[in-house]
């Protein structure tokens, strides 16, 4: 993939702002002092920072939030790396507070729009559109690449670099196939069709922001042509859709909005993606998908009518046996990785301790540790990366309640749903040909494609 230098923070605030009313006047200026720390973070080596933090923060505390609460997990083995340089640190505390993705914006601006010297030092958040505009465009986020993830050959920094993205998490497409149930998604179209109606299990996009990017995303002039591309395939189930009432939204436009329409028509809202799951993954729901996050299968609680093998990840197709990278392709697009971003505050008052803490999750595999077995979670650092591929494998005990499934890359493949290709594959046109996130363009469509999403679901 390609790679270029990194755009800096201050171009793209400045230029998002130039367009966005949202930004008015906001931005209270810079924190010259956190900028500078940032800096020299940036040049220092894990080794020097970590010196450098463990002098700053002592026994003191970090104050870190996160819309995942699996950092929590990595903090006790950073302590006792920085106890390495100072043994004060061993006594230190980092908070483990976790937000939703409002609640975690509302508090983090509410902190800095106030003036609050002692809040937030840093914070793991997701939702590119919230980012963007709320933490980006105002000015109050920082972003801080560590040495060694900008180094590494292998990272992308024009996709991940700015903002700082820790990983990607997936949401993909979904068959149940149950009882020898034959039902395929071998094409993103085919969801559109009437014989998917009431049987696409998903999230309401007003209720859940990554569906809303996503959606968003779609309508990128890139994305459009391969919808328009899926469409004209002869694997679409709904080649005979009327794309010309769709004419207003543009030559490219139209494809995105006439997907957006059918989608949103046939889909059922879930609570939550975990609901979404457990309606599709017992055998009498065959016949039945979803637009699903990869990783909620993983957690499916085994038994004679429930299990992921009822489970076909239509990306991987039914020929993903032996746990290599499948050939298998969707027409369209395989799935949407959003990612997890990790920003430092503009008011905190320990810039060398919140940049060590961010380098430790992204660029350790200690630190990545918490996300590293999650099937569909990639780190934008591919060498802390687990290898997934053989996640199917191993033994099923049928005798226990629940089921009990033992992971073992030298056993027989049980679950071939879970046997997941590594990030490169996913994001490879000729793999599962993933849409990004995108969180700069998100802002400058969020209120046409929201308003047209609106007006499709009121309608329903």
């Amino acid at each position: 993939m390609k790679k270029s230098k990194i755009c800096s923070l201050a171009a793209i605030a400045v230029l998002a702002s130039c367009g966005l009313a949202s930004c008015g006047n906001t931005n209270q200026g810079d924190n010259d002092a956190v900028k500078a720390a940032i800096a020299d973070a940036e040049s220092m080596s894990r080794d020097d920072l970590f010196k450098k933090a463990a002098e700053e923060i002592g026994s003191g505390t970090l104050k870190f939030v996160g819309t995942s609460s699996r950092f929590k997990n990595s903090i006790d083995p950073f302590k006792t790396e920085l106890a390495k340089y100072n043994p004060d640190c061993a006594n230190m505390t980092i908070t483990k507070d976790s937000k939703v993705d409002g609640q975690i914006y509302t508090s983090l601006l509410g902190e800095i729009e106030a003036g609050v010297t002692n809040g937030y030092d840093g914070a793991l958040v997701q939702d590119g559109y919230q980012l963007q505009l709320k933490g980006i465009n105002t000015g109050y986020f920082y972003n801080y690449i560590p040495k060694e993830w900008n180094d590494d050959p292998n990272t992308n920094k024009e996709l991940n670099g700015n903002p700082f993205a820790l990983q990607y998490n997936m949401k993909t497409w979904m068959v149940n196939n149950a009882g020898g149930n034959t039902t395929t998604i071998d094409n993103v179209w085919d969801i559109t069709a009437d014989a998917w109606k009431g049987k696409l299990q998903t999230m309401d996009p007003r209720n859940e922001n990554v569906n809303m990017d996503w959606l968003i995303t779609l309508t990128k002039d890139s994305w459009c042509d391969q919808l328009k591309e899926a469409f004209e395939d002869s694997s679409n189930d709904n080649k005979s859709l009327d794309l010309t009432k769709y004419e207003s939204y543009g030559a490219k436009k139209k494809y995105a909005y006439a997907f957006m329409d059918g989608y949103l028509t046939n889909s059922v809202f879930n609570a939550d993606d975990g609901a979404a799951r457990d309606n599709i993954t017992n055998k009498t729901a065959a016949g039945n998908g979803g637009w699903i996050v990869y990783s909620k299968i993983g957690s499916v609680k085994e038994s004679e009518n429930v299990s992921v093998g009822n489970i076909t990840i239509s990306a991987l197709g039914k020929d993903n046996t032996d746990g290599n990278t499948p050939t298998s392709h969707i027409k369209g697009f395989g799935g949407f990785m959003y990612k997890h971003y990790l920003q430092v505050m503009k008011t905190t008052s320990h810039p060398y301790t919140v940049c060590a803490f961010i380098n430790y999750l992204s660029t350790t595999e200690t630190g990545y540790a918490a996300w590293g077995k999650d099937i569909g979670d990639y780190p934008s650092l591919p060498s802390i990366n687990v290898d997934r591929t053989k996640y199917g494998h191993g033994t099923l005990d049928t005798s226990t309640t629940p089921y009990t499934f033992t992971q073992d890359n030298t056993k027989a493949n049980v679950f071939s749903a879970l046997n997941d290709p590594k990030s490169s594959w996913w994001e490879s046109a000729t793999g599962g040909n993933v849409v990004i996130e995108d969180p700069a363009y998100i802002v400058t469509q969020y209120n046409a494609v929201r308003s047209f999403i609106d007006k499709v679901i009121s309608s329903k």
